[in-house]
């Protein structure tokens, strides 16, 4: 890269010191367009022959020559010994304070002397209530059997049925 750059200034050199300063007719740049005074086309029939003065200067400039030039980077180094903190602004914390809840649990109790007397529970008994449903009875079903026959039996029945003939003719395309 630094190659191409080295060699693109000295080409920028060479092609600077190869313009001729003489060929240049006016302010406006090194062709003429026709928009100064000095322009000819076929249009124009002008008999002005003026006399042009040539002046050669020759410009001679040093370019540097790039040389290497040190830079210092700082690089961030991670400090492993632990140090103070300065806390600017001092932010009051909430802490939540644990409070004890009572619950009520149920824990059953051996009692040494059983009771003399027997203890009455009531408790709810369902009883099955039986419904007289008739019984079914017999329903007599008539099953159709298939019966072969073995000779065809023909029924003539007159149908009137209609025809209708259609006619073919030319068809016209308009």
């Amino acid at each position: 890269m630094k190659a191409f750059a080295v060699f693109s200034m000295a080409l920028a050199v060479v092609s600077c010191a190869a313009v001729d300063d003489s060929s240049k007719k006016d302010k406006r740049g090194l062709w003429d367009l026709g928009y100064g005074h000095d322009s000819l086309s076929f249009d124009d029939h002008h008999d002005n022959h003026h006399e042009v003065k040539h002046l050669t200067t020759t410009i001679t400039k040093n370019v540097a020559v790039p040389y290497p030039v040190e830079v210092e980077k700082h690089v961030p180094v991670e400090v492993k010994v632990p140090y103070p903190v300065h806390v600017e602004k001092k932010v009051p914390v909430y802490v939540e304070k644990k409070v004890p809840v009572y619950i009520e649990k149920k824990v059953p109790v051996h009692i040494d002397r059983p009771v003399p007397y027997p203890v009455e529970v009531k408790v709810p008994v369902v009883h099955k209530e039986y419904v007289e449903v008739p019984k079914p009875y017999a329903v007599h079903v008539e099953k159709r059997v298939p019966v072969v026959v073995h000779k065809p039996v023909y029924i003539e029945k007159h149908v009137p049925v209609t025809f209708t003939i259609k006619k073919h003719g030319k068809k016209h395309w308009w």
